[in-house]
C-alpha cells in the first residue's frame, strides 16, 4: 500500500479508538487516530491531499469552537479535500441525522456497533476508489482477474472493477453498482456471489425492482412471499425472494425505481434481518447478502424534505459502492466482447461468420449508448440478418456508420480547426450539462464528474462563466446546429 496515502479516524471515546487499533492492528496502512475533532482537523490541514478516507463520530463532542459535532466537522475536511471518502459513524437513525449528512456530503455510514468486518471493508473500497481515479489507465498488475471472475475485460479500468468484485466477495456488506443501463451490473453481482462463501450456502436471486410499477402488495409478495388466500389470486403459500435465498444473494435491480413504501419495507427487513409474508403475523429471521443496482447519482435523489429515494436506505445498501464505466469509456474492451459474443452467436445459429477490420474500427467508434447489451444485440442481429459469410462496414445499423461518418470528417481537418472543434465540443459538453441541471454549477460538476474548481475553471477559459442561462441556452443551439452540418 503507498505509504504516503492515509486514514484519519476520530472518536471521542478512548475504547471506541481502542477497537479500531484491535480491528486494523495487521492492516498494512498509515492511521492516524484522534479523540479531538480540533487536533484531527489541524492534522488534516499539514497534508490534506494524502488522506483517502476518514472515519468520523457523528457525537463528536465539541473541543472548540470550531466543530459542533462530526458531521461539521465533515463539513470542513470536504471543503479542502472533495476526493476524501468520508464514513460517518454513527447510532442514531433518526430522519434529522440523515438530511444533516447529506447536506456535508457524506460519502457512507458505519452504524454502531462497530465491526472489524466492516472498517476494513470501507477502507478497501475507498482505496479501490482512489487507485482507479488515480492511476490514469495504467494497469493493476499483470493478472487477468475479468477471467478469474469469468467475464469479459482487458481495459485497466475493467480490471480494476474485477479486482473490487474479489475483494467484495471476501466480505459480508451489502453492496450498491451503479452504472448506466446495459452496462453488466447483474453479472458483476453474480461475479460477488459466485467467488463468496454464500455461493456454497444458498442462492442468488436477482430482481428487477422497475416490474412492481409502484404495486406496494405485488413487491411484498414477490420479495417476502404471502399466506394462501392473503389477496385476490392468492391460491397458495408462496415463500419470497429473501426467503427462498435464505444463505445466499438477493440482487435488487434499477432499485431506485422502488416506491416510498416499498423502501420503508425493504428497510426493515435490512434493519431487522426479519420478514414476515403478506397475510401473516408471525416474523421470522432470514439470512442473505443484498446488492443493489441503481442509477449514477443515486444519492442525488435522497435530497430535499420529500426525497425520492430514502436517504436511510441508500447508506444501508451502499456500504460498497461500485461504478461500472460505460462501453465508450473503454473502448478496448469492444473487440474481445465483440469476439464473445460472436462465438455465442455461432453456438446459437450453427453458422461461421467474420468481421471484416473496417467493421471492427467502426464498432469501435461507435458511443454505444446502450452498452454492452447493445453489442450483443447488434451481434446476433448481423447473424440473422446478414446472409454473406463476411459481415461488413455496410452491414451496420445507420446510426453507427452516421457516427463514424463523423469522425471521418474530423480526422480529415487541419491541426488548428480541430483544436477549434475541440474547443467548441467541450463548449457544448458543459452547457449541456449545465442546461439538464438548471445551471447550477454544482450539479453540473457533479454530472461531468469534475470538481467544481475544475468546472468554474473551464468555464472562464471558454469564456462562458458570465453568461445568464439564456444566453448560455441559445449558445448550446447554435453548436448543436454547427456540430450536425459535419455529419457527411
Amino acid at each position: 500500500m503507498n505509504d504516503k496515502k492515509k486514514i484519519l479516524i476520530v472518536d471521542d471515546h478512548e475504547k471506541v479508538l481502542d477497537s479500531y487499533k484491535e480491528f486494523l492492528k495487521d492492516e498494512k496502512y498509515l492511521i492516524e487516530y484522534f479523540s479531538s475533532g480540533g487536533r484531527a482537523y489541524q492534522q488534516f490541514l499539514s497534508s490534506p491531499s494524502e488522506y483517502v478516507i476518514a472515519f468520523i463520530d457523528y457525537n463528536l463532542l465539541p473541543d472548540d469552537d470550531l466543530f459542533s459535532d462530526g458531521s461539521e466537522l465533515v463539513r470542513q475536511l470536504k471543503k479542502i479535500n472533495e476526493d476524501l471518502v468520508v464514513v460517518i459513524v454513527s447510532a442514531d437513525t433518526s430522519e434529522e441525522a440523515y438530511k444533516r449528512w447529506l447536506e456535508v456530503d457524506t460519502d457512507k455510514v458505519l452504524y454502531k456497533p462497530i465491526t472489524k468486518q466492516k472498517v476494513v471493508a470501507n477502507i478497501k473500497s475507498a482505496f479501490s476508489k482512489y487507485i482507479q481515479e488515480n492511476s490514469l489507465g495504467q494497469k493493476v498488475d499483470n493478472k487477468d482477474y475479468a477471467k478469474l471472475i469469468n467475464m469479459i475485460g482487458v481495459s485497466a479500468d475493467f480490471q480494476r472493477i474485477a479486482k473490487s468484485v474479489l475483494r467484495y466477495a471476501e466480505v459480508d456488506s451489502d453492496v450498491l453498482i451503479s452504472g448506466e443501463t446495459g452496462i453488466g451490473k447483474e453479472l458483476v453481482a453474480k461475479a460477488i456471489h459466485a467467488n463468496s462463501i454464500r455461493a456454497k450456502r444458498g442462492q442468488f436471486i436477482a430482481v428487477n425492482c422497475s416490474s412492481f410499477k409502484g404495486d406496494s402488495t405485488l413487491m411484498e409478495s414477490e420479495l417476502f412471499g404471502h399466506e394462501k388466500g392473503s389477496f385476490t389470486g392468492a391460491i397458495n403459500q408462496k415463500a419470497g425472494v429473501f426467503e427462498a435465498a435464505h444463505g445466499g444473494t438477493v440482487f435488487l435491480d434499477e432499485i431506485h425505481h422502488l416506491g416510498k413504501d416499498a423502501q420503508a419495507k425493504l428497510l426493515r427487513a435490512l434493519q431487522e434481518k426479519k420478514i414476515k409474508r403478506v397475510g401473516s403475523t408471525k416474523e421470522f429471521g432470514v439470512d442473505f447478502r443484498l446488492v443493489c443496482a441503481g442509477k449514477p447519482k443515486l444519492k442525488e435523489l435522497c435530497r430535499g424534505n420529500d426525497p425520492d429515494f430514502l436517504p436511510d436506505l441508500y447508506f444501508r445498501i451502499s456500504t460498497l459502492d461500485l461504478e461500472i464505466s460505460p462501453l465508450r469509456e473503454r473502448t478496448e474492451d469492444i473487440e474481445p466482447l465483440l469476439m464473445h459474443f460472436k462465438e455465442m452467436a455461432e453456438n446459437k445459429f450453427k453458422i461461421k461468420k467474420d468481421f471484416s477490420s473496417s467493421t471492427i474500427r467502426a464498432l469501435k467508434g461507435h458511443s454505444w449508448p446502450g452498452n454492452v447489451r447493445e453489442l450483443e444485440n447488434l451481434v446476433e442481429r448481423l447473424y440473422v440478418e446478414v446472409e454473406d459469410r463476411i459481415i461488413r462496414k455496410k452491414h451496420l445499423p445507420n446510426d453507427i456508420l452516421e457516427s463514424n461518418s463523423m469522425s471521418d470528417a474530423i480526422i480529415n481537418l487541419d491541426l488548428e480547426t480541430l483544436e477549434h472543434l475541440q474547443r467548441e465540443q467541450v463548449k457544448r459538453l458543459i452547457l449541456t450539462a449545465l442546461k439538464n441541471k438548471g445551471h447550477n454549477i454544482k450539479q453540473a460538476a457533479i454530472d461531468l464528474k469534475v470538481k467544481r474548481t475544475t468546472l468554474n475553471s473551464r468555464m472562464k477559459s471558454l469564456g462562458i462563466f458570465d453568461y445568464g442561462p439564456d444566453e448560455r441556452n441559445n449558445l448550446l443551439k447554435t453548436l448543436i446546429d454547427n456540430f450536425s452540418s459535419l455529419r457527411i
